[in-house]
């Protein structure tokens, strides 16, 4: 039996923006949805993430925020905090820059229906996160209009911290 009785489409590392555009426009009754690290959406997808947004396409874009490449050794992401350790060294913004603050970004678009940034490191914050992601959802299919969550998660490895200390970073 599955546990979801969904369609699914895989596209490239940073371009499911421009496929959910695709798939959208074909299926504009259909919940259209992207689940993307922050590598994915605010690195090489960011122009995909961006313009879906300023377009305003019938999507809900949702971002995990890890602040670091997690899937290829830890290393410095577009969002990687000031300061903050990772396998390629530490973020100063006089040689990296500044993290990007991809809902903010978004935010300031006239085009998207709902903006929302959560946090996965405790139960009360998972739990506001679940509302934010309903309300997304609910602003698609409502407005049909783009909307976007970035949830800040745990990355213990990568962040070479005790798992009981990540909370704290969060």
């Amino acid at each position: 039996t599955p546990y979801f009785d969904i369609d699914q489409v895989q596209s490239l590392h940073g371009r499911a923006a421009a496929v959910a555009t695709g798939v959208t426009r074909m299926n504009p009754d259909k919940l259209v949805m992207t689940y993307q690290g922050d590598g994915d959406a605010a690195s090489i997808g960011m122009s995909e993430t961006f313009y879906a947004a300023n377009r305003g396409e019938k999507m809900t874009i949702v971002m995990i925020n890890n602040q670091m490449y997690g899937m290829t050794g830890g290393q410095m992401s577009p969002t990687t905090l000031i300061g903050q350790r990772s396998t390629t060294g530490p973020r100063y913004a006089e040689r990296a820059g500044y993290p990007v603050k991809m809902a903010e970004i978004i935010a300031g678009l006239e085009a998207p229906g709902y903006v929302a940034r959560g946090a996965l490191h405790s139960t009360k914050y998972i739990m506001q996160s679940k509302k934010f992601l309903k309300k997304a959802f609910q602003c698609q299919m409502e407005n049909k209009r783009f909307s976007f969550v970035e949830l800040v998660s745990l990355c213990p490895t990568n962040w070479n911290i005790l798992p009981k200390n990540c909370p704290k970073h969060v």
